[in-house]
């Protein structure tokens, strides 16, 4: 089991397009938020913590220099 914290972003695994904020977690439950993006409306939302999952953390891409050792 995950150990959720304020701020984790989560997603309900029911419907993982919609990414939603911890803002208060107690007696196995997580209070969460997210904004709707058309209408700019804060919607709020009680899950049971295990009904949700944290969003994976985004990728790092690492861009090196390039070498070139084939001059002519």
């Amino acid at each position: 089991m995950d150990d959720f914290k304020v701020g984790d972003n989560v997603f309900h695994k029911s419907n993982s397009s919609i990414v939603w904020t911890i803002e208060k977690v107690e007696n196995g439950e997580a209070l969460c938020s997210t904004i709707i993006k058309d209408t700019y409306e804060q919607k709020k939302a009680v899950f049971v913590l295990t009904s949700i999952q944290k969003c994976a953390s985004r990728s790092k891409i690492r861009v090196s220099k390039r070498s070139r050792d084939n001059y002519f």
